[in-house]
């Protein structure tokens, strides 16, 4: 880093430094030192996630009512949804005694299967030391694995409009063979067994990649078919004949006894309060402060100014791999 940006780095610190003093006045040195702005300028320059809690509605602190956001399709690259925080804000329901209620505000086209996996498991564990009703709120959509995260609640409501369902499993690739062919690109493949590159994109896959596939979307299928099953008190016959990966309207789900009734979120929550006497209950959520230090900068700050082609032609391959190798998801990808 040459020593313009060093300056600039730490002025950005200084300012920092400067703004959380003035804002705690005549506070002492020791006393700034305990409060959340050390906190936040330590977690900033670890470059780790700070969280702080975000109040929706006042009320008594003594008994609060826990949103918790699914937002976007699930997984670590999408930046709506964080599931870090979504997993530090089950975690404080199994400490936080003034948590009587929890509400899942979901609007989500479901994602990666290892991720709503994680962390409904999670939530199932500190649901079995700590008892406290749990609600969901869908929002414009909450199809396949943000049906999944509803799972975990004792009643779930959508409003009419909501799309939901999409119960199933999915895994899709492309085959960029043709492609490389036209860029003069020819994947060269060393392996120890005929399955160790399964699914690459590179060429067509084999029948018995095929089935090998298969078992593992059969497999993920049949667990989402469980969750479904307990979560709604249903057979699994009835589970499968309604699990054809089909998206319903909230109203369509509420006739099949998908979701339990028609409610916006701020009806959901007067349902809550009224149900588990938390009229004065406070309502919040938890956020992420400051993502980390290189996000206090603009994209690109400390990268070199002359380009490097190579390292640009490789980054598209990546992306190309990346976009081509087969993701196990619970995921609605339709459109309308």
């Amino acid at each position: 880093m040459n020593k313009k940006k060093w300056i600039v780095v730490a002025f950005a610190l200084i300012l920092l430094i400067a703004s959380a003093f003035a804002n705690k006045n005549k506070a002492t040195m020791e006393d700034f030192l305990n409060q959340k702005q050390s906190a936040q300028l330590t977690g900033l320059l670890n470059n780790e996630p700070v969280y702080e809690e975000k109040v929706r509605e006042e009320g008594s602190s003594d008994q609060r009512i826990l949103v918790i956001p699914i937002e976007g399709a699930i997984g670590p690259t999408n930046a709506s949804y964080n599931h870090e925080l979504i997993l530090d804000t089950i975690e404080q329901i199994r400490t936080d005694e003034t948590i009587k209620a929890v509400l899942l505000e979901i609007d989500s086209p479901g994602g990666a299967v290892y991720h709503t996996r994680e962390a409904y498991d999670l939530f199932k564990e500190v649901l079995a030391e700590h008892d406290i009703p749990v609600y969901a709120s869908m929002g414009s959509m909450a199809a396949s694995g943000g049906y999944y995260y509803a799972m975990l609640a004792d009643k779930v409501y959508a409003s009419p409009e909501t799309i939901t369902g999409s119960i199933g499993v999915i895994a899709s690739s492309m085959n960029v063979e043709e492609l490389y062919k036209k860029i003069g690109v020819k994947p060269q493949v060393f392996k120890s067994g005929d399955l160790k590159d399964i699914g690459s994109g590179a060429r067509e896959m084999t029948d018995e990649e095929k089935k090998v596939m298969q078992g593992y979307i059969d497999e993920a299928f049949n667990r989402f078919v469980q969750v479904v099953t307990e979560g709604r008190e249903m057979s699994e016959e009835r589970v499968r004949e309604l699990a054809d990966g089909r998206i319903y309207t909230g109203t369509q789900a509420k006739e099949n006894g998908l979701i339990d009734d028609l409610a916006y979120y701020r009806d959901v929550v007067e349902i809550i309060r009224e149900e588990n006497n938390l009229a004065d209950a406070q309502v919040f959520e938890k956020i992420e402060s400051y993502s980390n230090f290189n996000n206090f900068f603009p994209t690109g700050f400390m990268e070199s100014e002359t380009p490097d082609y190579a390292e640009q032609f490789d980054k598209i391959l990546n992306r190309v791999e990346e976009e081509t190798t087969p993701h196990l998801e619970y995921r609605w990808e339709g459109g309308l």
